[in-house]
């Protein structure tokens, strides 16, 4: 492996590190996955310029079929991070 490759690996897993801390921060306001769920859950990660965005989703036959529960969106120069959640409840306030 090249000193690049091994460098953009670790940055990659710095990246998201980042982004599943404020995954899991984020979801604290939304009800879990649903147990038959959980099993399924995949991690993508996808490249848009300068940000790596991180998906934790159920797949579907098709892409466009998959069920995404989280997006993390964060930028590898300035590591801000945005998470959005969907598919979820949120949870109510007692």
């Amino acid at each position: 492996m090249t000193v690049d490759k091994r460098r953009l690996n670790k940055e990659l897993t710095w990246l998201e590190e980042i982004a599943r801390a404020a995954t899991f921060e984020a979801l604290q306001s939304y009800e879990a996955v649903p147990v038959e769920l959980r099993r399924q859950l995949v991690l993508g990660t996808l490249f848009d310029g300068e940000d790596r965005i991180f998906e934790l989703y159920v797949p579907g036959e098709r892409p466009a079929d998959a069920l995404v529960f989280t997006s993390a969106r964060i930028n590898r120069h300035t590591r801000t991070v945005d998470v959005k959640v969907s598919n979820l409840a949120r949870k109510s306030r007692a």
